[in-house]
């Protein structure tokens, strides 16, 4: 293996797992070797019914991989999250160690690895990867796998022109900052000690570390020991060294100049990933923040959009299937498709679940990358990037906080689907429960006065020369009466529809609220004639504006519904005031009241308080209740201290209301 870095599959540790199932891991260095390793486990871990793992160590050396090796890293660990591994990448030093300790903590039986390039020197002195793990992995079995076939990737001849380059230019930088810590020590060599000067050579050490690659930084600390021995410890200008104090200090100078090197350069690399990994965690943050609060498809899918354009500096766009199955952009930015090359990459993405696209092995020759959206394993959406740096997307890094960013867009497109779906279906639950409910109204409540009418209309044929006036008077009386409850309860079930189905609209004018009660006492004069009525309204109440014919309605059916539950003779009475910018409406009673605890319960639909004492469907004050709440007002009820139930209703009093005074003089 590589040393830049390694992936891996992974089993139970040293020890055997209790359950008999085996975990697998697979080491994969940034080269063409990792995709047959990952098939390879995947082939024997589905095979097995084990559990496997993809690892990659990222060393400080990946962040000087060539793009093309980093995107090998990128794409293995992509593929084997696809494939059902788990996909993880952890920061280190020794790719070794890191491997064993994943290994371990996660029960591996078996590890794959790819069989090492050949270097003598290093399996001579025993630092190939697969050395290290043969004779520190204890009970697990270590798997070498050979990939000579894959390995014939073609020359890369940018890249190994502008690695040389890179390197000599540190390795210069290395040279300079010792050139120019030599300089300012012949400056003060006269006036400092041989051990103060060593402190400048170490100080140089540290800035050269912090700023170069772990080779430059060992090489300076190197460098220096040796200008420092050359021309500043006698014997000078030679590397004999005089006194046997002097070799200690060059020892001493040497290892704590090396040890340094190497604990900045490890610093270094774990500020860099600790910052990585603060931004990625900070995005991902913040699209869960802002997709949670959003409940709305639309606006869920431009919020996401925008923030992944955003995050990656790229134009982003979000693609769902619409009409006939098609791939429309739903969010984000359109882009041009001239030969609908484009479309042709989404839909095979959508098809097939896999990345695709510009700087990918699969279907690159477009400008976008595509990368599908998947809940619950399915594909629910197709997300689509499009960068000058395609590869930069493409990094292992980046690659991996796109697929998290996606996967929670994903997720929540389905959760607000199924927030659709329970809507539905509560919806059609509603329904079913109405229409079961209406047929029991239709089998008890409407055949009842039906029943009446027919009885008392075949009586006044049948004895139309038998019967007296009065009896034929009372029957029609009968009928008439019967009737309008049968009117008034099919108006409520309409009305208890159109509210329910949001059908029904205000037509909302100014009016005074005693126009609006006496229209409502019109029509009940009838039923009147058992209950005294009392109305208490002050003389300069202000006009209100309401649907005359709806509140008309509130008020009839609350004063049904108090003559329904009181005993005749009882009286009702009707009463208003304003509070706090409010119309104030109560009508109250003399009956029983209404049952502790029922005083909300009787406003859902259908209720009743004692069912078949009385006739009616219980609609009749859910409608008063929809009816008020669509005005913007409030109703409530509450037993009185006296004895009896008062209804409460407000009708908010709006600004730009007509004088009466005026109006009267118009008239």
């Amino acid at each position: 293996m590589a040393d830049p870095g390694q992936v891996a599959v992974a089993q139970p540790p040293m020890e055997p797992d209790r359950s008999g199932q085996e975990n697998l891991l697979v080491c994969l260095s940034p080269s063409p070797v990792a995709i047959p390793l990952i098939r390879a486990t995947q082939r024997l871990a589905a095979a097995q019914g084990a559990k496997w793992f993809a690892l990659y160590v990222e060393t400080p050396a990946h962040d000087r991989l060539p793009p093309e090796n980093r995107e090998m890293v990128a794409q293995a660990l992509y593929l084997a999250a696809k494939l059902g591994g788990q996909a993880v990448k952890v920061s280190g030093f020794r790719i070794a160690d890191e491997i064993l300790a994943f290994a371990r903590e996660n029960r591996v039986s078996k590890i794959f690895v790819g069989k090492p390039k050949a270097r003598g020197w290093r399996r001579f002195l025993g630092l190939s990867l697969v050395d290290h793990l043969i004779w520190h992995c204890g009970a697990i079995d270590i798997l070498v796998v050979s990939g000579e076939a894959e390995e014939a990737a073609p020359p890369q001849a940018a890249t190994a022109g502008s690695k040389p380059r890179r390197l000599l230019k540190e390795y210069l930088l290395a040279v300079a900052g010792v050139g120019l810590c030599t300089g300012l020590g012949f400056s003060l060599f006269p006036h400092l000690a041989l051990r103060n000067l060593a402190m400048i050579y170490l100080l140089t050490v540290v800035v050269l570390s912090s700023c170069l690659p772990p080779g430059p930084a060992l090489f300076s600390s190197f460098l220096s020991v040796a200008v420092f021995a050359f021309f500043f410890v006698p014997e000078y200008y030679s590397f004999v060294v005089a006194n046997g104090e002097y070799t200690m200090t060059l020892v001493v100078m040497l290892v704590v100049s090396t040890l340094v090197s190497g604990l900045t350069a490890r610093i270094r690399h774990q500020v860099q990933v600790a910052r990585r990994q603060e931004r990625q965690t900070a995005a991902l943050y913040e699209m869960s923040q802002n997709l949670t609060a959003i409940n709305s498809l639309e606006e869920l899918l431009q919020v996401a959009a925008e923030q992944i354009s955003r995050t990656f500096d790229c134009r982003a766009g979000i693609l769902m299937p619409g009409k006939e199955d098609r791939l429309e952009i739903r969010a984000g930015q359109a882009y041009e498709d001239e030969y609908g090359r484009e479309g042709m990459v989404a839909k095979w993405v959508f098809k097939h679940g896999h990345l695709a696209g510009s700087g990918t092995p699969t279907l690159p020759n477009v400008k976008g990358i595509y990368l599908p959206l998947i809940a619950s394993q399915n594909v629910i959406g197709v997300l689509r990037l499009e960068t000058e740096q395609p590869q930069r997307l493409l990094e292992a890094d980046s690659l991996r906080l796109l697929e998290a960013l996606g996967s929670q867009v994903g997720l929540a497109i389905e959760r607000e689907n199924l927030f659709r779906q329970a809507q539905t279906a509560r919806l059609q639950i509603e329904a079913e429960q109405l229409r079961n409910t209406l047929l029991s109204s239709v089998s008890h409540d409407l055949r009842t006065p039906l029943t009446v009418i027919a009885g008392s209309a075949s009586s006044l044929l049948e004895g139309e020369e038998s019967l007296d006036s009065e009896t034929k008077r009372d029957l029609a009386q009968g009928i008439y009466e019967e009737a309008r409850r049968l009117d008034r309860l099919v108006y409520n079930l309409l009305e208890m529809s159109r509210l329910q189905a949001g059908e029904a609209r205000l037509n909302q004018e100014w009016y005074v609220l005693e126009e609006v009660i006496g229209s409502a006492l019109a029509q009940l004069d009838p039923q009147l004639h058992d209950h005294p009525l009392r109305i208490n309204l002050p003389t300069d109440l202000p006009l209100v504006q309401i649907d005359a014919l709806l509140m008309e309605r509130v008020v009839i059916n609350l004063l049904e519904n108090a003559m329904k539950y009181t005993p005749p003779g009882t009286p009702i009475e009707i009463s208003g005031r304003i509070q706090d910018r409010e119309l104030l409406v109560a009508i109250a009673d003399y009956g029983p009241g209404v049952p502790p605890g029922q005083e909300e319960l009787i406003f859902e639909k259908f209720y009743q308080v004692a069912p078949g004492s009385q006739r009616g469907a219980g609609l009749g004050l859910t409608i008063c209740r929809r009816i008020v709440e669509a005005h913007g007002g409030r109703i409530w009820a509450a037993n009185r201290p006296e004895g009896g139930a008062n209804f409460h209703f407000t009708i908010p009093l709006l600004e730009g209301a007509p004088k009466l005074d005026k109006d009267l003089e118009e008239l």
